[in-house]
């Protein structure tokens, strides 16, 4: 009788731990199922699209910037940007000063990274494909050397040597769309991005000038350059530069891009 009762709680402790087994097996099996759904929904996409900004070439010279967005989940993606350009050319500075050779120096770059939610209730396609919204920053900076030839009131001549230095920060917020045609190309309209932005800037100018004219002459070329930013001539019309040539300001700002773009990455 001990005998069989031993098997008989032998047995049970089996059939138990079988259950037991099985539950974890299922749950397993079950977590599994969820993961590859999961990771279906990302690896049946083209995850990588490299883009071309269009908008910089229009706004400055010599302009080269790129953007590469991946898709981080179904209906997100971040994006960073990289690039170069120079200061739009200018041949007037201000009333009577002109720029006789600006090719001494022009450089600049721009950096950024966004981060966007694709809208699930606007959209019928995943990431990243439609309507778009989320935060984004950028950095540009911008050298400039040129020599100037200025002509002061009593129609005396001088030649000067004039060096520019001007850095934008912007921390802001976007809307826009990306159509995605044949599963491969892009086209990415960002068309609502206010900002705030910092606006530096640092003039050095080299002439026979006494410190009163030199600072009139820095205040009309601060205002020929910022007429080339988009929106900043009004934004900051009624601010100068400093004894010593620097400009420090936040303002409000705004973004606007048009981008063209190519997608790869495996797609199972």
């Amino acid at each position: 009788m001990k005998k069989n009762k031993l098997t008989i709680c032998l047995d049970i402790i089996n059939c138990v731990s079988n259950k037991i087994s099985i539950k974890i097996a299922l749950i397993v099996i079950l977590i599994s199922n969820v993961e590859n759904v999961i990771g279906q929904d990302i690896t049946q996409l083209r995850r990588n699209t490299i883009k071309i900004d269009l908008t910089s070439n229009l706004l400055f010279r010599n302009a080269f910037n790129l953007s590469y967005e991946r898709v981080r989940r179904p209906n997100q993606t971040y994006a960073i940007t990289l690039g170069y350009h120079e200061f739009p050319k200018l041949s007037s500075l201000g009333n009577a000063i002109q720029t006789t050779d600006d090719s001494k120096k022009r450089t600049g770059f721009k950096v950024g990274g966004e981060y966007r939610f694709y809208l699930k209730k606007e959209n019928k396609y995943q990431a990243p494909h439609g309507v778009y919204i989320g935060p984004y920053a950028s950095y540009l900076h911008f050298d400039n050397e040129r020599d100037l030839r200025i002509t002061a009131d009593d129609g005396t001549v001088h030649d000067a040597f004039f060096k520019s230095n001007i850095n934008v920060l912007n921390i802001g917020f976007q809307a826009g769309y990306q159509f995605v045609i044949n599963d491969r190309f892009t086209i990415d309209l960002a068309f609502f991005g206010p900002s705030i932005s910092r606006y530096s800037a640092k003039f050095n100018l080299d002439s026979d000038f006494n410190v009163g004219e030199e600072h009139e002459y820095k205040n009309e070329m601060l205002q020929a350059l910022v007429d080339r930013f988009p929106l900043l001539d009004d934004l900051i019309k009624d601010k100068e530069v400093d004894t010593s040539g620097k400009m420090d300001t936040w303002s409000l700002g705004y973004r606007y891009q048009i981008l063209v773009g190519y997608r790869f990455g495996h797609k199972k």
